[in-house]
This record gives C-alpha cells, structure tokens and sequence, in this order.
C-alpha cells in the first residue's frame, strides 16, 4: 500500500489493483491520469473516490486566492465544475469521463451508476427553498447571520413580529435537526455541479448565478440525484475471544488459560498476545490436547512456543 500526493512523479507498477481518491481532484484531466495508474496489465482495477461539499468549498477559495489573472481562475473554476459534474452524474461515468474529452462511448455497465442506477428526483421545490434561503441570508448584514443575535443593537434581536432573532439563528437549527443538514448538504452539492449555486469569498460564502434566477421564476426544472439515506449504526459485534460464545466447559478452561497467560506476560514485561493470542485459547479450551503432541497440532502454536510454554499450558488444562 503506498499513500501519496506525487501522482506526477510515476508509479512504475503495471499491477495496482485499486487506487483512492480521499478527496476531490481538481480537475477531470488529473483524475483520468491519476485513475490510469490502475490495472496497466489488462486486468479488473477499482477506482475509489470519496469528497464531500467542504472539498468544493475549500477548492474555490483557493482559486479565488490564486496568484493568476482572471482568465486563469475561471479556466480552474471550469475544470472544478467539470469534476463535479462527473462526480454527481445520474448516467454512466465512463460516458461522462470520455465525453469531457470530445470521445463517444457506450456505457460500460462496470461503473457504480451502470451496476446501481441512481434514481432521480424532482428536487425544483427543494432548490427555490435553498436558493430563496441563501438569497435571504445575502441580503443581510453578514455579522448578524454569521454570529447570531448582537446584544448591543436589541433592534436586531426581533423580526417583524416581534420574534426573537435567537429562534431563528441558522446554527441552532442546524443542530437541532441533524438529518436535515445532510439532506441539505447532498443540495447543496448537486446544485453546485449545476452551476446553480457558486462559492465565494474566504468563508466559502454560497451565492447566486445567473441560472439561480431561472429556477426561482419557475423557468427551469432541477433533477437531482436521489442518494440513500444514511443507515442507522449496526450494534458493536461482540469482541472476538470472549467466553460468551463458548460452551460453559470450555469456558472454564478459557478463562483459567487467560490466567495463566497474563502471569507469564506480567513476569516477561510483553503484551499478553505475545505469548498466545485469544484465537489459540480458544482453540485449546474446546479441544483440551492431552499431550504435546495434540498440542502442537492447535494454530498459533510452533515449535518455540510448544517448547518454551507447552508443558506448562497442559499443566494448566489439568489444574
């Protein structure tokens, strides 16, 4: 396994099996040539790629912050909106991949969206809700949105109803309505890959474009990719090597091999695996060898170990 950023630097292996993207590559062109390290022997490779809305945030700050003129900035506001696009597409991505570069191409039913079609939505009502929010929060002063209630202008702490401003601070709905921030999120994502929403300024700000406005005069339809909802934790399996699932006999004898162990761990300063791990107790409380013979036949147990403990182990078993 090898963990790098220096893609451009060669990986001379014909035979990786499986490349990770741990967050969102720039543009499609880099992603192609980091992806094409896989499988260069003609055999089946995985391409994996996992990013969320803070890698577009944080991405369109740093072209926002960078040293080139504009057209070099929009250049790479194009290549980030090309990328997310191929990220959030409801068709086959091979399609899309080739299609960025001008190439027609079948679908390859090998890709996760051939293999499980997403299903999509019409999120039109969700999108004007999220876009009429942001275009609310724009038109406010930036310091009340962002910090909530100032105590030292009581003018802001009502609306026109006389509410209090603190009931409708964003962040305290956030919190309260956890799944809501994913749904909202998963929005906000897709909106973005279709140029319906941009970020700006040092804090990630969302704003408005040109097609927003299309959207909340009701000019254009948003389908949105459909994404599963986040399953609920599984219960923690049960720790492997405990006496519960033996049988009571043999948990007996497992708890007195334990016993044994830990003292001789404790008198050599080593970890307790050291001298036999759990699997190998295990293994000696349901058979319970007899001789150094049987014993030597239990996994995890050669000739050093049978030599160094094994008398002592049946001496155990016959305590």
């Amino acid at each position: 396994m090898v963990a790098t950023i220096a893609f451009g630097m060669g990986i001379d292996k014909p035979d990786v099996r499986f490349v990770a993207h741990l967050d969102l590559p720039k543009s499609v062109e880099g992603y192609y040539q980091e992806t094409g390290r896989a499988g260069r022997d003609g055999l089946p490779s995985t391409a994996w790629l996992s990013y969320g809305l803070q890698d577009v945030v944080q991405q369109r700050k740093l072209i926002d912050s960078s040293a080139g003129d504009e057209a070099h900035r929009r250049r790479q506001g194009m290549h980030l909106d090309a990328m997310l696009a191929l990220c959030e597409t409801v068709g086959c991505r091979r399609v899309q991949l080739l299609g960025y570069f001008d190439e027609q191409s079948e679908p390859c039913r090998n890709c996760d969206t051939c293999l499980t079609p997403p299903q999509a939505w019409d999120g039109t009502v969700a999108a004007q809700k999220l876009l009429s929010a942001v275009y609310r929060l724009r038109s406010e002063r930036p310091s009340a949105v962002r910090r909530g209630p100032c105590h030292r202008h009581p003018a802001r702490q009502a609306d026109a109803q006389g509410r209090p401003a603190r009931a409708r601070h964003p962040h305290r709905v956030r919190h309260r309505h956890r799944p809501a921030r994913h749904r909202v999120a998963r929005i906000v994502r897709q909106l973005l890959a279709q140029g319906l929403l941009a970020v700006e300024g040092d804090y990630g700000t969302l704003v408005l474009t040109d097609g927003s406005a299309q959207v909340l005069r009701k000019q254009r339809p948003v389908m949105l990719r459909r994404e599963p909802e986040r399953a609920a934790k599984a219960p923690r399996a049960r720790k492997a090597g405990t006496v519960a699932d033996l049988p009571a006999e043999a948990a007996v004898v497992f708890e007195r091999l334990r016993t044994w162990r830990s003292a001789r761990a404790k008198e050599q300063g080593v970890p307790a695996y050291v001298i036999f791990n759990d699997a190998t107790l295990r293994e000696i409380a349901t058979t319970t060898p007899s001789s150094l013979v049987e014993l030597g036949k239990v996994s995890g147990i050669g000739e050093a170990k049978l030599a160094r403990y094994g008398q002592q182990v049946l001496d155990a078993l016959g305590a």
